[in-house]
C-alpha cells in the first residue's frame, strides 16, 4: 500500500458519480483503446452519490438512465433506483424515484426480450433476484417476478446465447461478493435456473463480479467485469468469452478500462454500459472526511461485534 493509498484509507470517503463519454465501442475493443474522457453528472451535496448507471432510449427517443442514488457516510439514504431523462449534452431534463425496496437495491441491469424492457437490480439483501417491466407511459417499474429465490446473488447480468439465458452474478457469501463468480441458466427468462456445472466458474477480485452489460463485437462477446484487486471500484476488466454450455466456460483477459485520470472522479471505475455510440461508466472521487471515516469504521466494527 503506498502513501495515497493509505491516506485515502484512514481519512477519505467515497462519492460516486455517473459519466458519459461519445465514442465507438467496436473502436474501444479492435483497438484497445481505452483513454477515455467523460462528462459527469453534477452531484445533489456531498452525501449522495450516482452509480450503477444503465440506460436506453425510449419510444420518443430519448436517452433514460437508471442508476442507484445513494449515500456512503449515511446508512438512511440506502440504494434506491431512479431514472432521469437526459438532453443531448447529458443533462437531466427530468428525474424520478422508480424503486425503493425498503433496503438497499442497485446496478438496474436492463434486458430486452420479446419486445418487452425488463429491469433487473441487484436486491441481494433480500436474497432473491427480482425482474419489473418498464412501462413506458406511466415510466414506471411494473409486474414484478421473481427469477431467483433464496440466493443473495449481487449484479445479475443476464445473457440471450444458443437459446439459452445465462444468468452471471457473484455470490454475497463468506466475504467472497467481489470474486466468487456463478453461473446459471434457463430455458427462458423466467426460469427455472439450474446452477452450472462448474459453479463457483472463477474465483478472483479481478475479473469476476459483474460491471455491465455484454458487448458484442465483430461476432465475439465481452464481458465487463470489476478489478476489486486493490480496493473496491479500482477498474474495469473487459474479459472476452471463449466457451460457454451447460458443461464448460472459458473466458480470458482482454483489456481494461481504467478511471478518468483528467477528472476529479480518477480513484475508480465500476460499471460501463454502451447506448449508440454513447458510453457510460460510474466513477469515485476520494473526499477527505477523517470524523466521518472514523464514525463508519467504528460503526462497522460494532456491528460486526453485535452479529
Amino acid at each position: 500500500m503506498n502513501l495515497s493509498q493509505l491516506y485515502n484509507k484512514l481519512f477519505c470517503v467515497m462519492q460516486w458519480s455517473i459519466g458519459f463519454s461519445k465514442g465507438s465501442i467496436n473502436e474501444i475493443i479492435t483497438e484497445k483503446h481505452t483513454i477515455l474522457s467523460f462528462k459527469w453528472l453534477p452531484l445533489k451535496n456531498n452525501i449522495h452519490s450516482f452509480a450503477d448507471p444503465f440506460f436506453f432510449r425510449d419510444n420518443e427517443g430519448n436517452l433514460k438512465l437508471l442508476y442507484e442514488d445513494f449515500s456512503m457516510v449515511k446508512p438512511s439514504i440506502y440504494g434506491k433506483i431512479g431514472l432521469a431523462t437526459l438532453d443531448k449534452n447529458f443533462n437531466i431534463i427530468d428525474n424520478k424515484e422508480v424503486l425503493d425496496t425498503k433496503s438497499h437495491s442497485s446496478y438496474p441491469f436492463i434486458f430486452f426480450d420479446n419486445e418487452v424492457t425488463y429491469v433487473i437490480p441487484e436486491t441481494s439483501v433480500e436474497n432473491n433476484v427480482a425482474a419489473y417491466e418498464y412501462n413506458f407511459t406511466s415510466k414506471c417499474l411494473v409486474n414484478k417476478r421473481i427469477l431467483v429465490n433464496d440466493l443473495p446473488l449481487l449484479d445479475s447480468t443476464i445473457l440471450k446465447h444458443d437459446g439459452k439465458y445465462w444468468l452471471f452474478a457473484t455470490l454475497a457469501e463468506n466475504g467472497n461478493d467481489h470474486s466468487m463468480l456463478n453461473i446459471y441458466y434457463a430455458d427462458s427468462l423466467f426460469g427455472s435456473y439450474k446452477p452450472h456445472l462448474n459453479n463457483p466458474v472463477k474465483n478472483n477480485l479481478d475479473g469476476s463480479r459483474p460491471a455491465g452489460n455484454f458487448i458484442t463485437v465483430n461476432g465475439e462477446l465481452y464481458r465487463p467485469a470489476q478489478n476489486c484487486s486493490q480496493h473496491y471500484g479500482e477498474s474495469i476488466t473487459i474479459n472476452k468469452i471463449i466457451r460457454l454450455s451447460e458443461t464448460e466456460f472459458l473466458e480470458e483477459f482482454y483489456l481494461k478500462i481504467l478511471p478518468d485520470m483528467s477528472s476529479e472522479f480518477n480513484a475508480g471505475v465500476h460499471t460501463i454500459n454502451i447506448v449508440d455510440d454513447i458510453i457510460v461508466v460510474d466513477g469515485i472521487k476520494m473526499v477527505f472526511s477523517p470524523i466521518t471515516k472514523w464514525i463508519l469504521f467504528f460503526r462497522k466494527k460494532i456491528k460486526k461485534i453485535s452479529n
